[in-house]
């Protein structure tokens, strides 16, 4: 099955934008990196990893359930308002709850108290996570448009970032101008409605609530399940080691992130549609995931071995004190490859054929698994505590990207055990 001309512009727009916001990345992480140092760049990362459970907890994997529900009903305006304001609310009053949480957990736990001006302003990525509807944009494909003003707003906020933010001292700062453009995006579109209409209010009932909150409860926790194996990585880092390791792996983690960015146009561009043709015509789904696992898995190859041959040069970028990002990149490399498969097996094969459990299951089992391998390697109870042992274990920021590195195996082998038999019964 060939793209189609609208699918096709879709996936080149997000292109064009990514590339733009890629070069904002470019500039802002190294930047940030060199001038907050290590441990500066470390507590803002621990904060940002903390938050995210927030994160998540507001969004509660409507992500993609919402995402799914909006591609189905997009041709009705009735029925996709609906979808709309029963998420909105019930998104809103999760934000509720998880400000709470954080705020107790701020003035409670020492760690966090001894930086909890930085804490605070981590808390702007949850309002920007309801202020700024990106699963509506993507359930009626019109992702580069969400994209396009995420992109003008970092834009508008780099300069001050560039700026204003001089040393370690000035990690709050870092961390507000990083949430503003979501923000700024969000109340953009509150304002006008540009590029995906807003929808018409209609009034939401407690059961609609209930049943919204019922539907996504497997993609929450398949969230929460996969945050153990990324945001978790660095939470249990960051308790077992100093603030430089915790940098260290964050610089990774970011590198990696951003080479993982390439994988989004595809995946937001052919996520809803798959969806759309997984309800309709099941053959034409699977033609164009098969397509979707060339394109990806081809791109993510090339990455990591990119990723690999450049690690010299984005080293000698960050400077000396990054010395000891080079191993952990040089481990973590593949995870881009395994990353894209997993979207292809799980995300856009699993979930469109609605098998959600098993999918959560995956997850759950993955997350567990890094759990246990985090204390294994980085605890005083684990592997740092057997004779003769200790003296040989790499870095603990090394021993960190190898449980993320054997966790993405796992998920990627599971993921494909159940969608090969997915494809059979639809191919036959």
């Amino acid at each position: 099955m060939s793209l189609d001309s609208r699918l096709k512009s879709t996936i080149y727009a997000l292109y064009l934008i990514q590339g733009l916001n890629y070069l904002v990345s470019f500039v802002t992480f190294p930047f940030l990196a060199r001038t907050l140092e290590p441990a500066g760049f470390g507590v803002m990362n621990f904060a940002f990893a903390m938050v995210q459970y927030g994160v998540l907890l507001t969004d509660f994997g409507f992500n993609l359930s919402a995402v799914r529900d909006i591609a189905q009903v997009r041709d009705d305006p009735r029925a996709a308002a609906r979808v709309f304001w029963r998420v909105t609310w019930a998104k809103t009053l999760l934000m509720g709850g998880s400000s709470l949480i954080l705020l107790l957990l701020t003035f409670t736990l020492g760690s966090w108290r001894a930086h909890a001006d930085v804490f605070l302003a981590s808390q702007l990525y949850i309002l920007s996570s309801v202020l700024f509807p990106i699963w509506y944009f993507q359930g009626f494909e019109k992702m580069q448009l969400a994209s396009a003003m995420m992109v003008v707003a970092r834009v508008m906020t780099l300069g001050f970032l560039l700026f204003w933010v001089d040393g370690p001292e000035d990690v709050l700062l870092a961390v507000v101008l990083q949430a503003a453009p979501q923000v700024l995006a969000g109340l953009f579109w509150c304002a006008t409605g540009w590029g995906v209409s807003r929808p018409p209010w209609l009034r939401v009932s407690l059961a609609e609530l209930r049943e919204a909150l019922h539907a996504s409860w497997p993609f929450f926790l398949s969230a929460i399940s996969t945050s153990l194996y990324t945001t978790s990585t660095a939470a249990l880092l960051g308790s077992f080691a100093v603030a430089a390791q915790v940098g260290l792996f964050a610089a990774a983690s970011k590198l990696i992130y951003i080479a993982q960015g390439l994988q989004g146009p595809l995946v937001q561009a052919t996520y809803p549609r798959i969806a759309q043709l997984a309800a309709h015509d099941r053959p034409a789904a699977l033609a164009l995931i098969r397509r979707a696992w060339k394109l990806q898995g081809g791109i993510g190859l090339l990455m990591a071995l990119g990723l690999v041959l450049v690690t010299p040069v984005i080293v000698w970028i960050l400077g000396a004190e990054y010395g000891g990002t080079e191993p952990v990149l040089v481990v973590m490399a593949p995870v881009i490859l395994l990353g894209a498969l997993s979207y292809v097996y799980g995300q856009q094969t699993l979930l469109v054929f609605g098998y959600e459990r098993y999918f959560s299951r995956v997850l759950v089992a993955a997350g567990l698994l890094n759990v246990v391998l985090m204390l294994l390697a980085l605890s005083p109870w684990g592997l740092p505590a057997l004779p003769g042992i200790a003296s040989h274990l790499p870095e603990p920021a090394v021993r960190a990207a190898l449980c993320v590195l054997a966790v993405e195996a796992f998920i990627v082998a599971a993921f494909w055990w159940r969608a090969r038999r997915i494809h059979a019964e639809i191919a036959g």
